[in-house]
């Protein structure tokens, strides 16, 4: 009985291009050994559930001969039957992704009825979280996030992947033994290889860039637009872009518009710097658009131009009255992505040009549907049935920041 483990210290392994992810995901699903999961249990002391979906579990483990702590992602194949891809494409592009701040995959188990994936276990919750949580957060705590995800994004970007749902949720924060924090990415279910325009409607509506919406084929810069939208509501508690009556079909106007404005009172005391920044990042204009590298040589973030006012108050009253009453994963504190597939119904996505039916109650939060094609095969329009939302939420944002 042959048996196959991938692990982080696996140097061994041919690297993935952008041009050969297709062929190295290809090998890796057809190269799987026949073992059972004492494998794992004979590894790591296994603990209690931290996150579930309709077809994935994640538990807390301990590595017995290190004591070191992980999250142990099973998927239960019998579960997944006919959408291994999404599994699969998410697998191959966290063996390739080797950074500080990313959530790193330490192992894989494969057996005939499960899947095992040891991943880096994040336990400071997910970016609001920490938020909400700190005793005082200033500009300057704000510009260190932004500075973690900006190198996390030109890391992705320099392999020509795009990540496609750049969010607070799967932004988890990272205590340091010496106080400081840090981000990392986790999530990356609906990440591809760029290797012409994409246009497969797919991220999540507060944080879509236009040229999604507008189905005009995109590329990596969608990152940075979501990036942008954080960076705005890490300074406010508040998104740039809401619709006045709760509808997904106006925070789409807005966003296509690209109408930018930072009201008083909640931005009189933020920097002119992070305000450049952010006008920057939200250019509708893609070629105008600032890349991960602008973003991470930018005064605000180097550090240079930041305010150290306590904003703790003012930001996390308002993340709580736009935020709190969002429906969230359980599982963000294990860094890993469960894929919640209890849908309550398909809806097409409503663009500028208003070809396609839209519901009037659209929620805030949405995820690609999981009868899509795989997403390395997202090269055309028509090329998949990747083309509508699926519902799994509430409301989108609404109007007024009060």
């Amino acid at each position: 009985m042959r048996r196959q483990v991938h692990t982080q210290h696996d140097m061994m392994r041919p690297s993935c291009d952008k041009v050969t992810l297709n062929s190295c995901i290809s090998a890796e699903v057809h190269n799987k050994g026949n073992f059972t999961s004492m494998t794992i249990l004979e590894k790591y002391k296994v603990g209690k559930v931290i996150g579930d979906g309709n077809f994935a579990v994640v538990k807390d483990c301990v590595e017995r001969s290190t004591g070191r702590e992980y999250a142990l992602k099973i998927i239960d194949k019998a579960k997944c039957a006919g959408k291994e891809h999404l599994i699969e494409n998410e697998v191959a592009v966290l063996r390739r992704v080797k950074h500080p701040n990313i959530i790193m995959l330490i192992e894989e188990v494969d057996t005939p009825t499960e899947l095992y994936l040891v991943m880096e276990l994040v336990k400071g919750g997910d970016l609001f979280d920490s938020i909400t949580s700190s005793t005082k957060y200033t500009e300057r705590d704000a510009s260190v996030m932004v500075f973690n995800l900006a190198g996390a994004l030109k890391y992705l970007h320099r392999m020509s992947i795009v990540h496609r749902d750049i969010k607070p949720e799967n932004l988890l924060v990272c205590e340091n033994p010496d106080g400081t924090k840090s981000l990392k990415l986790g999530d990356f279910g609906l990440a591809t290889v760029v290797e012409g325009p994409l246009h497969t409607v797919c991220g999540t509506p507060t944080y879509v860039a236009p040229e999604i919406i507008a189905e005009s084929g995109y590329g990596l810069k969608v990152d940075i637009w979501a990036a942008g939208v954080i960076t705005y509501i890490l300074l406010c508690g508040f998104p740039p872009f809401r619709s006045e009556n709760n509808l997904q079909e106006d925070l789409f106007d807005q966003i296509l518009l690209g109408r930018l404005e930072f009201p008083s009172p909640y931005w009189d005391n933020i920097s002119m710097s992070a305000k450049e920044l952010i006008g920057q990042m939200l250019q509708v204009n893609v070629e105008a658009r600032y890349t991960a590298e602008d973003v991470l040589t930018h005064p605000w973030v180097t550090l240079g131009d930041v305010l150290e006012n306590n904003m703790k108050i003012e930001v996390t009253g308002k993340l709580k009255k736009h935020f709190n009453n969002m429906p969230k994963q359980n599982n963000t504190s294990a860094g890993v992505a469960v894929i919640m597939v209890s849908v309550q119904t398909h809806t097409h996505v409503h663009t500028h040009t208003h070809s396609h039916t839209h519901t009037h109650t659209s929620p805030h939060h949405l995820i690609r549907s999981v009868d899509a094609c795989p997403l390395s095969q997202d090269t055309s329009v028509g090329s998949c049935r990747d083309d509508f939302w699926v519902r799994v939420g509430t409301q989108v944002a609404s109007g007024s920041p009060e």
